[in-house]
């Protein structure tokens, strides 16, 4: 028997890509499924799906609610997702606006993208003193309170961020953060505050750090990533019409040009 020719396109197994339209179907629901629906997403018999996802599970790849029963990515599958965007070539062109921002400022800086369901930070620069900021890679930034969160929130499309912000606004008024809104009208007040000064700032009174960010675009003019500065509460100038925020906005300018987006962050 020939052996079989490995640029045929028709060469493959079947239960691997079965099991990536379940992946698939995952990744597009856009939060935790229950078994009938994820089934039907991906086009297979409920049975079926359970099998492959008793699979997944194991690998790391799908996650069960053990509370709601319902599925969703696994751990494994967050890691390969941060690895692939870590190896965007934009990114590894943002990394020297990145280090170069961080010396400048004194802070520390981060590079966040949408990942999925939520920002995500894959690259920090970290001040190299004893009260410089700190956060892991793979940090969900909160949109409604934290400054990489709002300018997503102001320029990522509505279809994509108009539920996660409604969760959030509930969850806000359920635990009365501080410093963060309640409603949907003091939401939008905010953000069109950061769209009209082409930064986003917070002073840590929600919770978090003092940050300041500022949106970086694509050829398109589509918000391609987030840079930020952030430090502890009552260290950073976090007044938007700081000096900060216009050393963060002319950065994220510059890293606009670089990758071939706009020229003008508002």
């Amino acid at each position: 028997m020939s052996e079989p020719d490995p640029h045929d396109t028709r060469a493959g197994i079947g239960s691997v890509e079965t099991a990536a339209r379940l992946l698939h179907a995952l990744l597009e629901g856009g939060e935790a499924l229950r078994l009938s629906d994820l089934a039907r997403r991906a086009g297979m018999p409920s049975a079926k799906a359970h099998r492959y996802l008793v699979s997944l599970i194991r690998a790391g790849l799908a996650t069960q609610d053990p509370a709601s029963g319902r599925y969703d990515l696994g751990p494994f599958a967050l890691r390969i997702g941060l690895h692939g965007i870590a190896r965007f070539e934009p990114l590894r062109l943002a990394e020297q606006t990145l280090t170069a921002l961080a010396a400048q400022a004194g802070e520390s800086a981060a590079l966040s993208v949408w990942a999925g369901r939520a920002p995500a930070i894959v690259r920090v620069a970290e001040a190299r003193h004893s009260l410089a900021g700190q956060v892991p890679l793979g940090h969900a930034c909160p949109l409604t309170w934290s400054a990489t969160g709002l300018v997503f929130a102001a320029f990522e499309p509505a279809a994509r961020t108009a539920p996660l912000l409604q969760d959030e606004l509930r969850q806000n008024r359920r635990v009365a953060r501080p410093g963060a809104p309640h409603s949907a009208a003091a939401l939008e007040a905010r953000l069109a505050a950061v769209r009209a000064a082409g930064v986003a700032a917070v002073d840590g009174a929600q919770g978090g750090a003092a940050a300041v960010a500022a949106p970086v675009r694509d050829a398109q003019g589509a918000l391609a990533m987030v840079l930020t500065i952030f430090g502890p509460p009552g260290r950073l100038d976090a007044r938007p019409d700081g000096p900060l925020a216009g050393l963060v906005a002319q950065s994220a300018t510059r890293l606009s040009g670089l990758l071939g987006g706009l020229t003008d962050n508002r």
